[in-house]
């Protein structure tokens, strides 16, 4: 039996490009999820390591010294880097989904590059500000944006649920830092790290987002129909070409769409 060389060019059913591209949305969104899970965690964890205590807040991470040394300071600006990639390069479903995700991609840059002051901070800072825009940005997204693709789940108690809980998310991520900001702003001295847990609270509510999407457009198969071209964008919101029915099985190679299954996957 002739193997064939690992660098040689071979035929790519349509298929198989299409869970390509598939797969990489979804490895991009749990990476996300991934990212924003470990970020509060190895902040606390890489500072308990090199002998710090806990933090007032994740941005004091920044200034955090250890000796002469700044040691969380390249990861805390490293991994906000990261995700404002993630948030900037990732296309949505829809123009207005994009424009906040853009949005929320440059604050995330600016809270990196624009730390927060370090001693007599004022009431209202560039770095604050962009933290609380970033977050409303992606509640916006997870209340408004998020339901544009429930409309392909067939099961209306499902697509309530979703819905019920992106709302839920969204309220999370509005109600963390505009809290962290009433909290630095009445609370002083060691009391101030509630501010930490509270902004760990509106990053577990954005990496809950992330991994919700994911499972929701995996049912509905939602970006499957969209590399092969049989989901459109309306005035009315995203619809199916050629069936009334919000769900459908993908079908084969030939990018059809299958049968309309009228159920959705539990």
């Amino acid at each position: 039996m002739m193997l064939r060389a690992p660098w040689k060019k071979r035929a790519l059913p349509a298929d198989e490009l299409a869970n390509h591209v598939f797969s990489t949305y979804t490895s991009i969104r749990y990476g996300i999820a991934a990212i924003a899970v470990a970020f509060p965690l190895w902040l606390f964890l890489g500072g308990y390591l090199q002998g710090m205590d806990l933090q007032p807040s994740m941005s004091a991470y920044y200034w955090a010294t250890v000796g002469t040394e700044y040691p969380m300071r390249i990861w805390f600006v490293g991994i906000l880097f990261v995700v404002a990639a993630f948030l900037y390069l990732y296309k949505g479903f829809t123009p207005f989904e994009n424009y906040a995700l853009n949005v929320a991609g440059v604050c995330a840059f600016g809270v990196a590059v624009v730390p927060m002051c370090q001693n007599q901070c004022p009431t209202f800072t560039t770095h604050g500000t962009l933290a609380i825009l970033l977050f409303l940005c992606i509640a916006y997204v997870s209340v408004a944006r998020a339901t544009d693709t429930l409309v392909l789940v067939a099961d209306e108690t499902l697509q309530a649920r979703y819905r019920r809980t992106y709302r839920i998310l969204g309220g999370v991520m509005v109600a963390s830092p505009l809290t962290a900001f009433v909290t630095t702003t009445v609370l002083t001295g060691s009391t101030t790290r509630y501010v930490f847990f509270i902004e760990t609270a509106g990053i577990y509510a954005f990496a809950a987002y992330w991994g919700l999407k994911s499972r929701e457009l995996k049912r509905t198969n939602a970006e499957l129909h969209a590399v092969r071209g049989t989901l459109h964008v309306t005035d009315r919101g995203l619809r199916l070409a050629g069936s009334a029915n919000a769900t459908a099985d993908p079908g084969p190679s030939s990018g059809r769409p299958g049968r309309p299954s009228g159920t959705t996957r539990a």
